[in-house]
């Protein structure tokens, strides 16, 4: 087996042999701003008439020049392509605007996670900004909030969640070092204990005002101070948010909509499909200034026939990064984009599976017998993915989510009522959703499972 060189480590590259494939998609993870030009291809003639990108980039940009404040909700299916799409933003504006971006997954707990984390781990990213920039933060606004770190209700969660060690280390360090290994420390308790999110609810929750006042102030002293280095504004991208619990997401933007809101900066929040397809919708919508659909990639048509430009499309984003001879035949990638419903990690795993096997049974391309072999795969993940649901009382049983499917692949206009099962069938993708009538309809691996059941 040949690994690539330790200076492509982690870098997407161009595959021309089998054993390449693997880092040529990587099941689909978003491109690197480093790696933009030679691979991102533009989807926005196929997705919608007005690009997802082009809009975020113009409200950020009317804000900073009109010194507003606004947050965005950016929905669109897992797999889609929302993070790619918001590191080309990030690229587009980071000449003007400071861009602060992580991830819910990276940083947190996405199982679990409490919103009142969110403010923990902005604190912490923007300390560690203000570091790495030099800006001049005042040692009187400093001391104001490590004051507040050494108020009894935050000394008593910091002495039972952080080790002595580790907790005499940050007491040594002073001004934006030790604030910055607070917050850090904190992110971690919140990542490893599931009862620090009762403390977060008893201890800080009754403090949350003081919390965001001091984030709203470092917000406000980092933007007056990036301007001297020429930048116009700062923007903070929260990823992830769209991948995590149906009932955590619920809890954060539905529960808590009102706190987010309160950050006095630009920023975007990755929202869940399935939440978007919600009675609650408009309630949070209120809440935010806007929000931009990323649509899927549409591979057939509403009455199932297929679709040859997004087909062309899907077509191009994978030569781009595999040779056409990695395939037995253009038929083989025909199938492969057909089969993903026009869901870009779905494509790419199926990719890689194929060239896995074909890598094991020593073939040199991709042939039908490994395209079924990733088919299959591909088919048990999402069979696994239809069961018994049971949250907060309300319960589910596979049989209705399988009457639910059948009954979306029989129906000619393909605008499903959007039902509790509906919602959570979007967020684990059974159910894709399209832009230009907004119509949805069954993914196609699992219209294979409903085939095999003999429910269609």
């Amino acid at each position: 087996m040949n690994l690539p060189d330790t200076k492509d480590k982690g870098q997407i590259r161009k595959a021309s042999k089998i054993e390449d494939v693997f880092y040529a998609v990587s099941e689909g993870r978003a491109l690197r701003i480093n790696e933009l030009d030679k691979f991102y291809k533009d989807t926005n003639d196929v997705r919608c008439e007005n690009s997802a990108r082009y809009q975020m980039k113009k409200f950020i940009m009317n804000n900073a020049y009109a010194g507003l404040n606004g947050q965005l909700l950016f929905v669109g299916a897992r797999g889609a392509g929302k993070s790619t799409e918001l590191n080309h933003l990030q690229r587009d504006i980071e000449n003007e605007i400071v861009v602060l971006n992580y991830s819910v997954q990276e940083e947190l707990d996405p199982l679990n996670i409490h919103y009142i984390e969110l403010f923990i781990v902005t604190m912490e990213k923007l300390f560690e900004l203000a570091g790495k920039m030099e800006l001049d933060i005042s040692k009187a606004f400093l001391d104001q909030i490590r004051n507040w770190t050494q108020s009894k209700e935050i000394k008593e969660i910091t002495e039972k969640y952080i080790s002595a060690e580790v907790n005499a280390g940050i007491n040594a360090k002073i001004g934006i070092p030790y604030l910055k290994e607070l917050f850090l420390s904190l992110k971690g308790a919140a990542k490893a204990s599931r009862s620090f999110k009762q403390t977060l609810t008893n201890t800080i929750e009754p403090r949350l005002n003081e919390l965001i006042g001091y984030c709203n102030q470092l917000i406000s002293v980092i933007r007056i101070e990036i301007t001297k280095t020429g930048k116009k504004d700062i923007l903070i991208i929260i990823e992830d948010l769209d991948k995590i619990p149906l009932q955590v997401a619920k809890d954060i933007f539905m529960d808590h909509a009102n706190q987010l809101v309160q950050l006095k900066c630009n920023m975007i929040y990755t929202y869940p499909v399935g939440l978007y397809y919600n009675i609650g919708f408009n309630i949070i919508r209120n809440y935010f200034s806007d929000v931009i659909e990323l649509p899927m990639i549409k591979v057939r048509k509403q009455d199932g026939s297929e679709y040859e430009e997004g087909i062309a499309l899907m077509k191009q984003i994978a030569e781009v990064r595999m040779e056409k001879a990695l395939f037995v035949n253009e038929r083989i990638l025909r199938e492969m984009i057909l089969s993903s419903g026009g869901v870009l990690r779905d494509l790419f795993r199926m990719i890689k599976d194929g060239a896995g096997i074909a890598e094991y049974r020593q073939k040199t391309s991709i042939g039908d017998g490994e395209y079924n072999y990733a088919l299959k795969a591909m088919e048990n993940d999402y069979r696994h993915s239809i069961a018994d649901f049971s949250d907060d009382g309300k319960f589910i049983s596979v049989a209705e989510f399988y009457d639910a499917l059948a009954a979306l692949a029989k129906n000619s206009d393909k605008k499903p009522d959007n039902t509790e099962i509906l919602m959570l069938l979007r967020q684990n993708l059974c159910v894709l959703s399209y832009n230009d009538e907004n119509w949805s309809d069954v993914h196609p691996v699992v219209k294979i499972i409903l085939k095999e059941k003999g429910l269609i």
